[in-house]
């Protein structure tokens, strides 16, 4: 049986079982124990969201839930509404709680974001079927978001913030949709709950004990895994019922189960089974599909002529090598009486190489995180091609031309090398919530082409071959190129380079250069700051001194390493002992 049959064939069974099983189940006890589970893993799969992929910690998803039941409930029982478009209402007005609290903790992180009557049994089945085809629908969504436009954007926000600002991507407008998706999940299944066997409802069931329980759920299930929202969920609600038969014990059992999972599976359960030969060979079979897909995008990318080492995309607005490109006007930073940069002015050339140097704490990278948006400066004025860019947030200064990389490498180390590069391309990609859900095919051509490019970058950089491993596996010079190879993604006019040669061999170095006069070659301009002085006077068309905050010398290589003044402060009496 081949993936294309067999795919359609296990939806079909799933559905069959969605159908089966709750005639199968006579007892109404057992019922609302099975609702009660579905409510619960609906509101684990929201917080999986935002917990998960965004990496921000929610403990108020019981306040979700408990807006769900209650505006399902009164719409229900005060105007007599249907069920299911009162639970529709449900998910969108908790999604709206969700954005009321995301805005006002963006800059909190870690620890400190811490802070109807349906008896019959008959009806509880046929709830029980719609509970389970809602469950099923919003995992499959879950799944789907994930790897995704918008899922890689969650899950960069959780790698690495400033990485993300500057690889385009608004954080602010992502951990609120995090946050929004968080609650709408958790608001319907507080409308599950609602109408699933649950006689009365009371602020005491939403309580801040409740949202400690659903995280517990999603932390034990997996933090991450949609899959294993659900089995936290699931595992906790129906496992104290299972141990009743021992009587005054059951809790301190239960309990110890509970830390058992937590000491020896620090991935979850879900991270348990990842592990486990059966779940990785049925893993590989079920992505099988999504393989041949990628293979074709490979074979597309060879054909155009990407086998060897390829040349990037050629940026038209930098081809011209004549004129100012990035103009820099009396630039300062001040970080209390500490003048770091002081009314620096500087100009960098279209399709040149520009060097800044100086020794430590001259201000070399506060300038570039002026430039890229991440400090705003003090004084003075950024423009690029004749647009003011002062003071932006580093996603809009990044959609306007400018990629950077980092001294320490700031990579999104849980990710494929693959997802990192994607992600540097995600300023000039569209995909928006809904359409990285459905994925229509407007959508599939964009991550087709997405696909293609990343991989064209990787071939570049000399990183193919290595597209599905674990960007933090890679050792530090590979991470490097990476890096690099994600801030081309981007298709950038002008490149940042902070230090980009720190750390490498002599042969990755060489590597490097070539590589940098490639990109230079292709019209993309390159400020570069570096200690190596040889790669320096090699690659450069022109260096700018700082010492001191201040510029104190300019020009090309021959004139600087002349220069009595740079020799005193920076390069000593030989530079090529420098």
């Amino acid at each position: 049986m081949n993936t294309r049959t067999a795919k359609p064939l296990i939806l079909a069974l799933l559905v069959v079982a969605v159908l089966v099983f709750p005639l199968a189940v006579t007892s109404n006890y057992w019922l609302n124990l099975v609702n009660l589970s579905i409510s619960f893993s609906i509101a684990c799969l929201g917080l999986n969201i935002v917990l998960g992929y965004a990496g921000q910690l929610s403990l108020a998803q019981a306040a979700f839930w408990g807006v769900g039941a209650y505006t399902s409930a009164l719409l229900t029982t005060w105007l007599g509404w249907p069920v299911w478009p009162c639970m529709l209402i449900a998910f969108i007005v908790a999604g709206l709680f969700g954005v009321c609290l995301g805005i006002p903790t963006l800059k909190l992180t870690g620890h400190y974001l811490a802070m109807t009557t349906i008896g019959f049994g008959i009806i509880l089945q046929l709830i029980l079927i719609n509970a389970i085809c809602s469950l099923l629908l919003l995992t499959w969504a879950s799944i789907r978001l994930k790897d995704s436009r918008v899922g890689r954007a969650f899950l960069a926000v959780q790698g690495n913030e400033m990485a993300a600002e500057t690889m385009g991507i608004d954080t602010t407008l992502y951990k609120i949709m995090a946050f929004a998706l968080s609650a709408a999940y958790g608001g319907y299944g507080g409308a599950l709950f609602a109408h699933s066997g649950s006689h009365y409802i009371s602020p005491d069931t939403f309580s801040f004990d409740q949202s400690v329980v659903l995280l517990a759920m999603a932390v034990l299930g997996g933090n991450g895994s949609a899959i294993g929202a659900i089995v936290g969920a699931t595992l906790l609600t129906l496992l104290p019922e299972v141990l009743r038969f021992l009587k005054d014990s059951y809790m301190m059992v239960y309990a110890a189960g509970i830390v058992a999972v937590m000491i020896f599976m620090p991935g979850g359960i879900a991270g348990l089974v990842k592990g486990l030969p059966f779940a990785l060979r049925l893993r590989a079979w079920w992505n099988a599909g999504s393989a041949a897909i990628r293979q074709v995008a490979v074979s597309v990318a060879t054909r155009d002529g990407v086998g060897g080492r390829p040349i990037p995309a050629k940026v038209a607005s930098g081809a011209e090598s004549n004129g100012t490109l990035l103009s820099v006007k009396g630039l300062a930073k001040h970080f209390g009486g500490l003048k770091a940069v002081d009314g620096v002015d500087m100009e960098v050339r279209r399709g040149e190489i520009q060097a800044l140097i100086g020794p430590n704490g001259s201000g070399k990278t506060t300038i570039l995180n002026m430039l890229s948006g991440l400090y705003v400066p003090t004084a003075g004025e950024i423009s690029l091609e004749g647009t003011v860019i002062t003071g932006r947030k580093p996603h809009i200064i990044t959609a306007h031309g400018m990629a950077r990389t980092f001294q320490n490498i700031r990579l999104f180390g849980e990710l494929t090398v693959l997802n990192n590069v994607l992600i540097g391309q995600h300023c000039h990609s569209k995909a928006g919530l809904v359409p990285s859900v459905v994925q229509p095919a407007s959508q599939q051509a964009e991550e087709t082409g997405m696909r293609k490019k990343a991989l064209e970058m990787l071939e570049f950089v000399g990183l193919r071959g290595k597209e599905f491993a674990q960007a933090n596996s890679l050792p530090y010079g590979q991470q490097r190129l990476l890096e690099l190879a994600r801030a081309l993604a981007s298709d950038p006019k002008i490149l940042l380079l902070d230090e980009p040669a720190a750390g490498l061999n002599a042969n990755e170095t060489e590597t490097l250069i070539d590589l940098l006069f490639q990109i230079r070659d292709q019209g993309i301009t390159i400020l570069l700051v570096e200690h190596d002085m040889s790669l320096v006077m090699n690659v450069s068309d022109h260096i700018t001194v700082l010492n001191f905050g201040k510029k104190i010398a300019e020009g090309a290589a021959e004139a600087i390493e002349k220069n009595q003044e740079v020799i005193d402060a920076y390069l000593g009496t030989e530079v090529g002992n420098a």
